[in-house]
């Protein structure tokens, strides 16, 4: 397999899961409320100032974004009758793989992104590292 297929095989695999499992309610109530709820169940009552206590809703945030089709997609995919199509492709495994956690990642950094712009406007916080912030994210997104 060439370096192109390699590549090509694992955007064509994050494309699917983006197309396809993004938008069902699983994954928007586990990836976007989830976290709000457990913000607000952590945050209310105390007195934590905002700057201190938002670096954490963000990583709660990438996390369950990031990771909330990943554990789905293959019993969806078994269910729906394609996991064999997709097994049948000239793509090894590993391409298939990578391709779902290519496709997590860039859900999870693309909301939690939005998050971070609109929080950064409403609340008006600081962000003292941009670079920081960003290899952050990356980071966090592969490796959730």
């Amino acid at each position: 397999m060439s370096y192109k297929e390699y590549i090509r095989g694992i955007l064509c695999t994050a494309e699917k899961d983006i197309k396809i499992y993004y938008k069902k309610p699983p994954v928007i109530i586990f990836g976007l409320l989830f976290p709000l709820l457990l913000f607000l169940a952590f945050y209310i009552g105390r007195e934590l100032e905002i700057a201190f206590f938002f670096p954490g809703f963000l990583a709660m945030s990438l996390f369950f974004t990031s990771s909330s089709v990943g554990p789905l997609v293959t019993p969806w995919e078994r269910q729906a009758g394609t996991y064999e199509r997709l097994l049948s492709y000239p793509v090894d495994i590993k391409v298939v793989l990578i391709g779902d956690i290519l496709a997590g990642s860039i859900f999870g950094i693309s909301l939690t992104t939005i998050v971070l712009i609109a929080c950064w406007f409403i609340l008006s916080i600081e962000i003292v590292s941009v670079t920081v912030l960003v290899l952050s994210l990356i980071l966090g997104g592969i490796t959730f």
